[in-house]
Parts: C-alpha cells; sequence; structure tokens
C-alpha cells in the first residue's frame, strides 16, 4: 500500500496530462506555414475533434497491478478567431480522469487547455490552463510577445477565495516563433516527416523554453477507429537535460498521410508508464467519424 499512498500525497495528474500533450509536438518550429505549401483547413478542418482513451501501467516493481484506465483525453480544432484584432486560431484540449487508477490514486482531474496562435505563421500567442486536480486548483496563463522576444507567465491557485498569485513574472529569450505545449501539436501536422529524419523545436512552458530533438524512426501498421493505417513512429528527447523534471521517454505515432493524426502514444514517467489510442475521429460541425 506504499505505492499508492504516495500517490494520493504527490498527485502526478498535471504532469501526466503535459506529457500527453508534448508527445504530439514533433515540429520544426521556425518556417512559416507560407513556406510549407499546405492549406490549414486541409490538415485539420475546424472542429475536427480527436478523442484518446488512456490508459496507466505500473513500473516493474509494482508487477501485480495490471494496466489501468486512466480517463481519457479530447483535442478540437476550434478554426479561426480574432485575437487583440489580428486573426488567429484557437484551439482547446480537455482531459477527464476515469476508471480504476482514478479511485485507486485518490486523483480527480479535469484539467483544461487553451491556445491562440497567429493565422499567417502559427506562432503561439497565448496558452491557457485550468488545472483541477482535487485540492489542487490552478489558473495559469502565459503570453508571448515573439517580435519583442518577451513573454508573461501568471500561475494563481483559485482553490483559496480570493486566488493566490504563486507566480507573476516576465519570459526572456523567446524566439521568433515559439510553441506551447497544444499549439505544436497542430503545427507538427503541417511538416514533412520522414523516416529518418530528426527535427529540433522549441518549447515553451511554465515560463522556460525547452529545446527538444525529434526523431522519425520507422514506418509501422497502427489500429484506428477507420482500421489500421501507415504511421510514423516518433520519438522526442531533450537536447540539454532532461525532457520533464521526472525524465522519461515520449513515443508517438502519426499518420503516413496529409492529415498525420496522431494515432497513438507511449509515455515513460516515473510512476510507470501512460498509454493513449484514439477512439473517435470526428467534427464538432458534422458528427463522430466526420458523419452528418
Amino acid at each position: 500500500m506504499i505505492p499508492l499512498q504516495r500517490w494520493k500525497r504527490r498527485p502526478q495528474g498535471h504532469r501526466i496530462i503535459a506529457a500527453l500533450v508534448l508527445i504530439f509536438s514533433s515540429a520544426n518550429l521556425y518556417p512559416a506555414l507560407e513556406k510549407q505549401g499546405k492549406s490549414l483547413g486541409v490538415v485539420f478542418p475546424a472542429g475536427e475533434t480527436l478523442v484518446y482513451d488512456i490508459r496507466w501501467g505500473a513500473p516493474a516493481w509494482i508487477f501485480f497491478l495490471p494496466t489501468m484506465s486512466a480517463g481519457e483525453i479530447t483535442f478540437t480544432f476550434q478554426g479561426e478567431t480574432d485575437y487583440k484584432g489580428k486573426p488567429a486560431l484557437r484551439m482547446t484540449a480537455d482531459a477527464i480522469s476515469s476508471g480504476f487508477f482514478s479511485s485507486v490514486a485518490g486523483i480527480t482531474v479535469a484539467d483544461s487547455f487553451e491556445s491562440f496562435v497567429s493565422a499567417r505563421q502559427f506562432c503561439s500567442l497565448q496558452i491557457s490552463k485550468k488545472i483541477r486536480e482535487g485540492k489542487r486548483q490552478r489558473d495559469i496563463l502565459l503570453t508571448f510577445d515573439s517580435s519583442n522576444g518577451t513573454g508573461h507567465y501568471l500561475d494563481q491557485d483559485v482553490s483559496r477565495h480570493p486566488p493566490v498569485e504563486l507566480k507573476n513574472q516576465a519570459v526572456q529569450n523567446i524566439p521568433d516563433c515559439v510553441q506551447d505545449l497544444l499549439s505544436a501539436i497542430y503545427y507538427t501536422r503541417t511538416q514533412d516527416l520522414r523516416v529518418g529524419n530528426s527535427v529540433r523545436m522549441a518549447i515553451s512552458d511554465n515560463g522556460t523554453v525547452k529545446n527538444v530533438e525529434i526523431k522519425v524512426d520507422k514506418r509501422e501498421m497502427v489500429d484506428s477507429p477507420k482500421g489500421q493505417l501507415p504511421a510514423l513512429r516518433t520519438e522526442a528527447t531533450s537536447v540539454f537535460g532532461g525532457l520533464f523534471r521526472s525524465g522519461g521517454t515520449l513515443l508517438v505515432w502519426v499518420s503516413d498521410d496529409d492529415r498525420r493524426l496522431p494515432l497513438k502514444f507511449e509515455a515513460k514517467i516515473k510512476l510507470g508508464k501512460v498509454f493513449g489510442t484514439i477512439k473517435t475521429i470526428g467534427n464538432t460541425n458534422k458528427g463522430p467519424n466526420g458523419a452528418p
């Protein structure tokens, strides 16, 4: 029972969700989209919704525990919008815990993410995170001004009344075109990924910028709601230091076609592994699996 008590004292929900988001971010961030020769509407149409089943596998030293259902995560490309008077694109993600893992770990996760990017260059303008994990309730806002190489990070504990400001600080050395955890997923799908390629990216989260290298190592067949599809397996590693404070490795399989759909993923973290498989490829404007 010691491991279970440890989970209850130190919830890992947000770190797991961050891992699930980051494993999709396998793009070279710097070329502008107009240089890619792709139409955003073709790659991910407005309303596209991808839903994943999340499972957790115990580390080897807890060999007696089976793989458990942990919940689901939903990514939605909301489409065109306005951000402070400029054309932008908006995308959201929602992570909800459920199943035996949630009850055993004593964690109820209901996290939401919202990202805005410039419509022309697809550079991140802002990401907001609402973290709701039991008693841990945080509102986080990260904004970017790439033209001046700066950003701003605000973190508030909203479990208290009034909310308590935990961090309110400037972020320096922002690249010309930076991505946040969520926008990087979609930028990835505009890239020309090929087996043997290795690309680097910079991503900003929690007031820091980290360089990540992505390797496309093989082509495999992967199950999906539309049957087996050819996919490219990618692995993300940090160029300097660990990818996360707790270490770990990240694999993601994206469809080897124009859509570059993330089909499944595997994240090796400090406490075991997190697995995800796509269960719905839908559109809020049309219905499940794109049906009217």
